[in-house]
């Protein structure tokens, strides 16, 4: 693709505070991770229009648990002012070349309400997968077992289903759990935001290179789509991706069923028929 320079959003990083960062256009992806964030911001990084990132730091990962397990209201402002000041120059310097930012870290999910306040004119995407599929990754990748970031993974609050027996529940129940709950929450903020604002793409259909949808999730960006070739050599290569562990398939009927028992109400509202 030619490259074209662009004509910036904003010009000094003074004047997007000024601004209050209306008219500085950011996306973040929300999501549970293990959804394919790596591969989406690969893809988007294709078009000259956009600025991708994966897990810039700092990645938040401590931060985006204390904003999740605080849960305070009170707290509003407190959030607000630490993810402007922990993405002001990512974003500003994205718009001074007239792209637009987009972020793909998953741990941005516990924050998204911060991130919608303090950037108006930020937009977000709901990236999910089939519960089996993200589960079975995180399981492999020993999530809430001996995970370096399980000290910052989220975990029931006061008042949850869950909350009392969460010490005696299997890894599997717990991530089974944390699907059902990222996701939850995501459906919850999608229903504060107009419509302009959010955008649903199930990972099944970015793996697939559904050409609809990658047209969609294109326009709703606003961004130049890139070559069909680019896109292809993209989505076939498998990034992030784990080796040397079980199938999928050789879970118990018993895992299945405790998978569903604890995901379907969800899964069900994002389309899975588990």
């Amino acid at each position: 693709m030619e490259n074209v320079q662009k004509k910036p959003y904003v010009t000094h990083l003074a004047d997007a505070y000024a601004m209050k960062w209306s008219g500085c256009p950011c996306v973040f992806v929300l999501s549970t991770g293990r959804t394919g964030t790596k591969t989406l911001a690969n893809l988007l990084s294709l078009s000259p229009d956009i600025a991708a990132f994966h897990e810039p730091v700092p990645k938040l990962v401590k931060a985006s648990f204390d904003a999740f397990m605080q849960a305070d209201k009170s707290l509003a402002e407190h959030w607000g002012s630490l993810v402007m000041y922990a993405r002001d120059d990512y974003i500003f310097n994205a718009n001074l070349h007239g792209k637009l930012y987009i972020e793909t870290n998953n741990r941005l999910t516990y924050l998204a309400s911060a991130l919608a306040r303090a950037f108006p004119d930020s937009r977000f995407i709901h990236l999910h997968r089939n519960p089996f599929e993200v589960i079975y990754s995180a399981l492999r990748r020993q999530w809430y077992e001996n995970h370096p970031w399980d000290f910052a993974r989220i975990m029931p609050r006061q008042g949850d289903p869950f909350a009392e027996s969460w010490n005696t529940m299997t890894a599997l129940e717990k991530n089974a759990w944390y699907w059902a709950k990222v996701n939850e929450l995501i459906i919850a903020f999608f229903q504060s935001l107009p419509d302009w604002r959010k955008f649903t793409l199930p990972s099944e259909l970015l793996f697939k290179t559904d050409k609809q949808t990658i047209d969609a999730l294109f326009e709703f960006i606003g961004a130049q789509i890139p070559q069909a070739m680019q896109i292809q050599q993209v989505i076939s290569t498998k990034l992030n991706a784990q080796g040397g562990a079980p199938s999928l398939k050789t879970w118990t009927e018993q895992e299945r069923e405790t998978v569903k028992r604890i995901t379907q109400k969800i899964a069900f509202q994002l389309g899975y028929e588990l």
